[in-house]
């Protein structure tokens, strides 16, 4: 079998193990003490299987911290990110539905309260600060195009855009957790494409 057929092969196996599920929440438990911390037990139904069928279920445990953006009707795109000892899939959660993200309140009105400013406060950033922040989204903006480009031209025949954005999502993610001895920057990631 020829090379280049045998990775599109390979490419295409891991373009389904790491296709994202889009999802809604569901129902999020209350706060539990666990072996590994408090957690929060998070329902999620995947939105391509038929409603109320056990399929259609996947359950999380989720640190409070991770459960705050997350209530009921949320919709949330879940992108495979390994597995866990026992077999598990573990996904990182992307929202996708950023209107729906705040928590339905009783009030009635829909203005937030101002938030007071001192005049003698320190501003946020200085202007150094800015300077590196900025640079910093440039590269990651960078890195990101790069590996959606690199996604797009090794597997190029799925149908859908979202499809190959979602794949880059998950080579971006992958490649900032590695090991910071081993990490590829953004700035190197692209220096040695050129």
């Amino acid at each position: 079998m020829p090379l280049l057929l045998h990775l599109n092969q390979e490419l295409l196996a891991m373009a389904k193990v790491v296709s994202p599920i889009s999802a809604k929440v569901e129902v999020v438990g209350k706060l539990k003490d666990g072996d590994y911390g408090p957690y929060r037990s998070v329902l999620f139904l995947d939105q391509s299987q038929p409603e109320g069928s056990e399929a259609a279920k996947i359950w999380k445990s989720l640190s409070d911290e991770e459960t705050k953006p997350l209530h009921k009707g949320v919709i949330v795109q879940l992108i495979p990110a390994g597995s866990d000892k026992n077999g598990n899939v573990k996904h990182n959660i992307v929202l996708l539905d950023t209107q729906n993200t705040s928590p339905p309140t009783a009030s009635a009105s829909t203005t937030p309260p101002a938030i007071p400013q001192r005049p003698d406060a320190p501003p946020l950033w200085t202007d150094d600060q800015k300077r590196q922040l900025s640079a910093a989204v440039c590269d990651h903006a960078d890195l990101f195009r790069f590996c959606l480009e690199t996604v797009k031209g090794k597997i190029n025949d799925l149908a859908d855009h979202r499809d190959h954005r979602a794949i880059a999502t998950t080579v971006y993610l992958q490649v900032l957790r590695q090991e910071p001895t081993a990490a590829i920057t953004p700035e190197n990631a692209l220096k040695s494409q050129e």
